[in-house]
């Protein structure tokens, strides 16, 4: 037929015998005898569930659907005699067609690589790490073949070693403050040559709370150890190897926001312990007078205008206080310091970030002999970076430091650096640095200045293994005095997860 629906009074009349049979006896004997049209009806279902009768294409659900509307229809006439006109017993019967739409199809399945919208790394080569609980650790471990050489003027040293630098970052993952631990050591073995070994030890942890969303909390605490370096101004001359200083360290800081004005008050404390310096006959000279505590307060005033700059104002009060009263040269050295500065943050984002600030700052000393160690200050840090791929760090800074040489207050280290880190390709990182000090002494001592440069590269291979290496080269010149210089190079591989 034209169409594929079909009524039930074509079927009943159909000459096809497997559709018809069925449906017209059961729809003759309900127009005669309706009582026994439905009993006979019932058994039919009953054969047709039972699987007794002939397979005439339909499923099971439609012929029981037909056999109800046949019992319909039966009734239906039954109830016309008796009460007037027949119904229209026309009822279409085809099979339902399932109903879809542009939104119900079920689409052609699609390979799942397809399906997920994948984005580049905005960094292939940092470090994934390892999840620890709520934290995230980041190992890292560099192996470098390095040798070094220092010439004062009077002595020359150089040596080949191996130096072996252990990393470790761990980052809390909490929806509410932070904690950042890191830990640095490194091992120092000569392989040949002469010259004192260099290792160092570094573990630092910052802590911040968020109270509410005006008031934050931070708290920290520092350890470190090394050798003090050969150009410090209180290093011991002619000493083969430096006296070891251990620096701890610990601050908390609060800071809330009073309407436009946020207010931080800041207090640290720290010690410093020194070790024997080895002179080159083998004796040990003891710099235990140099031991000391140190405390500072601060109180820091920033105004938010709403723009990118915040400009604020901070004050600062400190003390020094030694071990020994008196230091072997008989000068009582504890300090008071005090300093004040104002200046200006900026945050542009990515783009531009940094503070600027000018200030004096005054360390009076307790011995009346010793005249007091004063400054104009300059401190401050920028990161720039100017294009994708490319950042540059800025900073300068001003450091009032203390003397143990008789007579001698101590001096004012003015310091300069810039550092630029270029990606010449994804996996190929290249850095310059350099250096630009003043030393201006309060005494009779020549000052110092000192400058210093660097380069650096990363090779990665893949994501957890890289080619490592640097150069560096510094050099102190002394008024009326000799010349320093210090030179490292170092190659080797660097492995981070």
């Amino acid at each position: 037929m034209a169409s594929s629906k079909r009524k039930v009074t074509d079927s009943v009349f159909s000459t096809s015998p497997p559709r018809a049979g069925m449906l017209f006896c059961a729809l003759a004997i309900g127009s005669m005898y309706p009582l026994e049209a439905g009993a006979q009806s019932i058994a039919n279902e009953d054969l047709l569930l039972r699987g007794i009768t002939d397979d005439d294409g339909l499923s099971d659900a439609e012929r029981r659907r037909l056999l109800r509307a046949a019992d319909r229809i039966a009734d239906d006439t039954r109830r016309g005699e008796n009460e007037g006109p027949a119904l229209d017993t026309t009822v279409i019967i085809d099979p339902a067609q399932p109903v879809q739409s542009a939104g119900t199809v079920n689409p052609r399945a699609e390979p799942v690589a397809n399906q997920i919208n994948r984005q580049d790394d905005a960094d292939p080569f940092a470090p994934v790490g390892i999840r620890v609980g709520t934290f995230i650790l980041r190992p890292t471990v560099t192996q470098q073949i390095a040798h070094e050489t220092e010439d004062d003027g009077t002595s020359h040293v150089s040596r080949t070693y191996s130096r072996t630098v252990l990393e470790t970052e761990i980052e809390s993952n909490w929806s509410r403050h932070q904690l950042n631990i890191g830990a640095e050591q490194v091992l120092d073995k000569t392989i040949s040559g002469n010259g004192a070994e260099d290792p160092s030890t570094s573990v630092n942890a910052d802590l911040r709370l968020d109270l509410s969303s005006l008031t934050t909390a931070d708290l920290s605490v520092d350890y470190e150890f090394g050798r003090e370096d050969q150009t410090d101004p209180n290093a011991i001359s002619g000493a083969v190897a430096q006296a070891e200083v251990h620096t701890f360290a610990a601050a908390a800081s609060l800071s809330h926001l009073f309407g436009s004005w946020r207010g931080t008050a800041t207090i640290d404390g720290g010690r410093s312990r020194y070790g024997d310096a080895e002179l080159s006959d083998g004796t040990l000279v003891s710099l235990s007078d140099r031991d000391q505590d140190n405390y500072t307060v601060t109180l820091r005033a920033g105004l938010e205008t709403g723009s990118a700059y915040t400009p604020f104002v901070q004050g600062s009060f400190g003390q020094i206080i030694y071990d020994n009263t008196v230091d072997a040269s008989g000068f009582a050295r504890n300090s008071n310091t005090y300093a004040l500065r104002t200046g200006v943050t900026a945050d542009f984002g990515e783009k531009l970030t940094g503070e600027f600030a000018v200030g004096y700052a005054l360390r009076d000393i307790d011995d009346s002999r010793l005249e007091p160690i004063q400054a104009v200050t300059v401190n401050g840090f920028a990161t720039w970076s100017p294009h994708r791929g490319t950042d540059v760090l800025m900073g300068v800074s001003t450091s009032l430091e203390d003397s143990t040489t008789a007579n001698e207050s101590g001096s004012v280290y003015y310091a300069a650096t810039a550092e630029v880190t270029h990606q010449l390709r994804s996996n190929v990182t290249a850095s310059l640095s350099g250096l630009l000090g003043w030393r201006d002494y309060v005494g009779s001592t020549p000052n110092q200045t000192i400058v210093g440069a660097g380069a650096g590269f990363t090779w990665w291979l893949n994501r957890y293994f890289a080619i490592d290496g640097g150069a560096t080269y510094e050099k102190t010149l002394n008024d009326g005095g000799l010349d320093n210089d210090e030179f490292f190079v170092g190659l080797g591989v660097k492995m981070q997860r």
